[in-house]
């Protein structure tokens, strides 16, 4: 860190603003393994649109996706640095943050795989827009319900 900048948080130069958001995003991926797996997947799900016949309006969709679920995982990390911050020890509310915080980036993924079903899955399988949609309907419905039952058998062998 520059001498001069110890003690201050922020800029107000804008080439500064850009240094300070690439050093956030390089320390999450250096610190964040599911960060690390995010990008790579997402890397190479991007790079497969290069390759793949994968109309203008999916791709799209591929990259919306890819940088959704990116976007969640940063979030998280913020999330749980906060909760870190706030306190080192067990509190429930702060494992109920942390937990709903997770679960955010794992309905992005779950937003991402219908989308990779969806133009993937016609591409490179034939499948019909029909399987993305059972998989929509079962990511809406039957997960959270599943989701519950296995919470609550959790609790249950506490």
């Amino acid at each position: 860190m520059k001498e001069k900048e110890k003690g201050r948080l922020g800029s107000n130069n804008l080439k500064e603003s850009f240094e300070h958001a690439i050093e956030g995003i390089v320390e999450s991926i250096i610190s964040e393994r599911n960060l690390r797996i995010h990008f790579s997947i997402g890397l190479l799900v991007i790079a497969a649109t290069f390759f793949l016949p994968v109309k203008r309006e999916d791709t799209l969709w591929i990259i919306f996706a890819v940088f959704f679920v990116i976007w969640s995982e940063l979030v998280n990390t913020i999330i749980e640095h906060l909760m870190n911050l706030y306190s080192k020890e067990y509190h429930p509310v702060i494992k109920i943050i942390k937990d709903v915080s997770a679960g955010v980036v794992l309905w992005a993924t779950l937003f991402s795989v219908t989308v990779g079903i969806m133009v993937f899955g016609g591409i490179l399988f034939d499948w019909s827009l029909e399987i993305a949609k059972i998989f929509a309907i079962i990511s809406t419905v039957t997960f959270p319900l599943l989701s519950i039952k296995v919470v609550r058998s959790w609790k249950k062998k506490k």
